[in-house]
């Protein structure tokens, strides 16, 4: 387990948090995720809301209040939300599947002195496959 403490001047406490940045962005422009991070104790934890797709997750990436009008709030819940979770449910799910992936991949990559901070508390490790430490970040 990886404990660190705001003490501690060695420890790359401004990757850390780029890191969770970078994880977090990615998550929300590419697979319309919502989602936050935090770090605690030296660790990266990034809180991640899967599969649900609505014309306001699409639009609204992220934002847990409501960003319409009423009216299309409304046509958004019971009308627009119900006929794509109904055509599009799956192949949405495994989308946002493979961009958790990546994002956590892109951050390895990128910062790879602090894979056991950044991999640690993953919301989901059995989602993050073929996070190796040979590949080099581009």
């Amino acid at each position: 387990m990886v404990y660190h403490d705001w003490s501690e001047k060695d420890f790359d406490w401004k990757g850390l948090d780029e890191a969770g940045y970078m994880i977090q962005s990615f998550c929300k422009r590419w697979g319309r995720l919502g989602g936050m991070y935090k770090e605690k104790f030296g660790s990266l934890r990034f809180y991640v809301n899967f599969g649900w797709i609505s014309l306001h997750t699409l639009i609204y990436p992220g934002y847990v209040y409501n960003q319409f009008p009423g009216w299309l709030w409304r046509l958004d819940l019971y009308c627009i939300s119900p006929v794509l979770q109904f055509l599009f449910e799956n192949i949405f799910d495994n989308w946002q599947r493979k961009i958790y992936n990546m994002a956590y991949r892109r951050a390895v990559l990128k910062y790879p002195h602090l894979r056991e901070e950044i991999l640690e508390h993953a919301d989901y490790p059995e989602l993050l496959i073929d996070i190796s430490e040979s590949e080099k970040y581009e």
